[in-house]
C-alpha cells in the first residue's frame, strides 16, 4: 500500500453486480444494504456512483482499515457531514483541535468511573419496563431509543426525562439520523429533501436543549471538579478551575460535545439493544442460556454483577458483529492515495464497510448464524487486526464505547430477569433493518411482551 503518488495507478472497478454506474443511486436509496453486500460480492475495493457525493470507494477488508485508521490515517479525513451533523464536537474535528478535547473527555469515559453510573442506569430500565404488561405489543425500536436516551441523560447529564414528555428532545435526537436517509444521501446537497429539514429542524432543537444544560450546569458548578455528579457538571468544572487546555472547553465546543453525546450516546446503544433482542427472539437456544445466566442473580444486575455476567456481554458482542450499528465508517482522501494498486483520487468519498467485513467467512465461521458461543474460545487473538470494528479503531476509536457496552449488557440483564421479548414474525425472513447515518431497527416493528 502506498498514497500520495498514485496518479497513474487506475481506478478500482464498478461493480459488475450493480449494472450501469447511473443505476447506482436508485438501488442504494432501495435497499442499501442489499446494495452494498451486491457491490461487494466479487472485490474487497470497488467504487460506486451516488448522483450526489459522486464515485464512492467501498473498502471492504481489515488490512484497508488498518491503513485508513491508522497506518495511514493522515491521507484521510473527516467529511464534511461529521460537521454539518456535529460542528465542533469530538467526532467532527481534526488535528489539535481533536487532540485537546480528546484528552479533557479520555479519562471520563474510563470503565472505573462509568461503573459508578450502573446503578442509575438499571434503574432507568426498571422504571421504563415497569409500564409494561404481560401482552403488551411493544415498538422495540422506539421503547429502545427512549430507554438509551433515558440513561443517557440520567448518568452523564443529571437529568431525569420525562417518561410520557421531553417528546421535543426525544425527537430531536432522532433527527440527526435525517441527514444520512437513503431516500437523501445520494442527492446533491442543494436538494431540499424532507428529510433534510427535519434534520435541520432537530439540529436546531438540540443546541437550544444543549444551552439550556449548560446553563443549569453553569449556575453552580462544583469548585472542585471530583464533586460533579454527572458528566456535563464534570465538564464545566474543570473548565472553571482552569484545568483543561484553553478554549478546549469553551460554550462553543461544550454545545457541540452535548450534541454530540445525545445523538451518538443514545442511537447505537438503542440499535445493539434492540437487535440483542431479536437475536434472542429468534435463537431459542441462546435465549434459554441468556436467561440461566440472569435468573442466577440475587435481584437486578448491580455493578458488581457486571464481570459475571459473561453470556450477556457474550450476546451483546455478537449482536456488535452481526448488526453493527455503525456499519459504514466514512472517511475523505486527503490526497491521492494508492491501495492495493488502485487510486482513490484526492477528496473522493472513502467508506469502509464494517458490515461486509463482520460477515466475512475469510473470518468468521459460519458469519451469517448468531452464535455468541464464537467469543468465549480465543477468537479475539486469532483475528486480524480490524476485524472486528463495531467502535472504529486507531487512535480515533469510539471514545463512549465503555459506556455503550455497560449500558447495553445491563439493559439486556435487567429485562431479561423479569420478560420475555417475543418476535411474531417469521425467523427465517431478512431482519427488520433500515440505514441511515447508522444502522436501526425498522420503525414499527413490534414484538410481544410476556412477563416471566
Amino acid at each position: 500500500m502506498s498514497s500520495g503518488d498514485g496518479a497513474a495507478a487506475p481506478l478500482p472497478p464498478y461493480p459488475s453486480t450493480l449494472g450501469h454506474p447511473l443505476t447506482h443511486t436508485v438501488g442504494a436509496m432501495r435497499d442499501v444494504f442489499g446494495f452494498r453486500t451486491r457491490a461487494m460480492a466479487e472485490h474487497d475495493f470497488v467504487r460506486v456512483k451516488l448522483l450526489g457525493p459522486g464515485d464512492v470507494y467501498h473498502l471492504g477488508h481489515p488490512n484497508h482499515f488498518e491503513h485508513v485508521l491508522l497506518s495511514g490515517r493522515d491521507d484521510f479525513r473527516k467529511s464534511d457531514d461529521f460537521r454539518i451533523a456535529f460542528d465542533g464536537g469530538l467526532v467532527a474535528v481534526e488535528g489539535d483541535s481533536w487532540r485537546r478535547q480528546r484528552g479533557v473527555l479520555q479519562p471520563l469515559f474510563a470503565r472505573d468511573r462509568l461503573l459508578d453510573h450502573a446503578e442509575e442506569m438499571v434503574a432507568q430500565v426498571e422504571r421504563r419496563c415497569r409500564r409494561w404488561a404481560d401482552g403488551d405489543r411493544i415498538d422495540l425500536a422506539a421503547e429502545t431509543g427512549q430507554l438509551s436516551l433515558d440513561m443517557l441523560f440520567a448518568t452523564l447529564f443529571g437529568r431525569e426525562l420525562a417518561l410520557d414528555g421531553d417528546e421535543s428532545i426525544r425527537t430531536a435526537a432522532d433527527r440527526l439520523q435525517d441527514w444520512f436517509t437513503p431516500t437523501s444521501y445520494p442527492l446533491p446537497r442543494w436538494v431540499p429533501t424532507p428529510a433534510r429539514r427535519r434534520f435541520e429542524r432537530g439540529k436546531e432543537r438540540l443546541h437550544a436543549v444543549a444551552g439550556d444544560l449548560l446553563d443549569s450546569a453553569a449556575d453552580d458548578p462544583p469548585a472542585d471538579p471530583s464533586a460533579a455528579d454527572d458528566l456535563l457538571s464534570l465538564l464545566v468544572a474543570l473548565r472553571e478551575s482552569g484545568a483543561a487546555p484553553e478554549g478546549a472547553l469553551d460554550d462553543d465546543h461544550l454545545r457541540d460535545q452535548v450534541v454530540t453525546m445525545i445523538f451518538a450516546g443514545h442511537d447505537t446503544t438503542s440499535t445493539a439493544i434492540a437487535f440483542a433482542f431479536y437475536a434472542l427472539a429468534t435463537n431459542p437456544d441462546v435465549r434459554a442460556r441468556f436467561h440461566a445466566e440472569v435468573d442466577s442473580l440475587d435481584g437486578p444486575p448491580t455493578v458488581d454483577d457486571v464481570d459475571a455476567l459473561g453470556m450477556t456481554e457474550r450476546v451483546v458482542t455478537e449482536t456488535l458483529r452481526k448488526y453493527p450499528p455503525v456499519y459504514t465508517i466514512p472517511r475523505e482522501a486527503a490526497t491521492d492515495v494508492t491501495l492495493d494498486g488502485y487510486r482513490i483520487p484526492e477528496g473522493a468519498a472513502t467508506w469502509l464497510t464494517v458490515d461486509q467485513v463482520h460477515r466475512d467467512p475469510r473470518f468468521y465461521d459460519d458469519p451469517d448464524a448468531f452464535r455468541p458461543e464464537r467469543w468465549a474460545t480465543d477468537l479475539r487473538e486469532r483475528l486480524p487486526d480490524f476485524a472486528y470494528a463495531p467502535f472504529g479503531g486507531g487512535p480515533r476509536r469510539c471514545i463512549g464505547r465503555q459506556f455503550a457496552l455497560l449500558e447495553a449488557t445491563l439493559a439486556l440483564a435487567t429485562v431479561g430477569r423479569e420478560y420475555d421479548l417475543r418476535w411474531p414474525g417469521d425467523p427465517d425472513a431478512d431482519p427488520p433493518l433500515v440505514g441511515a447515518m447508522t444502522a436501526r431497527m425498522k420503525p414499527g416493528t413490534e414484538f410481544v411482551v410476556e412477563r416471566r
